[in-house]
């Protein structure tokens, strides 16, 4: 068995503070690493229950934080809405109770305007007539802008469709990549590259096709 004594530590000297301050927040040490390294069970447990800690706050904290600040923007949100509306509602229980003692100006007013507008008919029957026609030339010209740009999103919408296989090719091939780094490090001079899966999402017919595509859309 390999004896601590064969291990040289030429570093922690130069650090005895930062190595101090790792050991109390981490509960990181020299003797603990090399407890592990020499093979002491209790110090290879403490490690890996310590990684597999790491690896899940990794994992789950980011989803913790967001559903957290969702949380709180939820609640605030509500009480805001609440002190909205109890404001609104005030607003509107006195436009209510003023609307009541006008109801007798506005009668008296519609009647007026009334006559008014029978004045005014004409003259407002040809201002439509001209209004009319500039809606109508906006109305096509909004059409013909609105046709123009369901054309660029429908190329667009198939040129993402087209480079689907493409970006999964780009994942399988990290994901592949990250498992065999990691195989090699668990298997060392055993490993098998064999045994990982690689997917092929982009093979040479598969490529030519969606090349032919994609050149169709574009």
């Amino acid at each position: 068995m390999v004896k601590a004594k064969y291990i040289k530590d030429h570093v922690t000297g130069y650090g005895k503070n930062i190595s101090r301050a790792t050991n109390e927040k981490f509960g990181i040490s020299n003797k603990l690493i090399v407890q592990a390294a020499l093979g002491d069970e209790k110090s290879l447990t403490q490690i890996a229950d310590m990684g597999k800690l790491g690896e899940r706050l990794v994992l789950v904290m980011p989803t913790i934080k967001e559903h957290l600040k969702t949380y709180i923007q939820g609640n605030t949100q509500y009480n805001q809405t609440l002190a909205e509306l109890y404001k609104a509602g005030s607003k509107g229980a006195l436009a209510i109770d003023k609307s009541a003692s006008d109801v007798t100006l506005e009668n008296t007013k519609f009647n007026n305007l009334l006559e008014e507008y029978k004045e005014k008919l004409f003259v407002s029957l040809e201002a439509e007539s001209i209004r009319h026609e500039d809606q109508m030339d906006v109305i096509r010209l909004q059409a013909w802008v609105d046709s123009q740009m369901k054309d660029v999103d429908a190329r667009i919408q198939q040129e993402g469709i087209s480079n689907k296989p493409f970006l999964a090719q780009l994942k399988a091939d990290e994901d592949y990549e990250n498992k065999k780094i990691q195989h090699i490090l668990e298997h060392g001079s055993q490993k098998d590259l064999s045994l990982i899966p690689h997917k092929q999402y982009v093979t040479n017919p598969l490529k030519k096709m969606w090349d032919s595509i994609r050149d169709f859309f574009s």
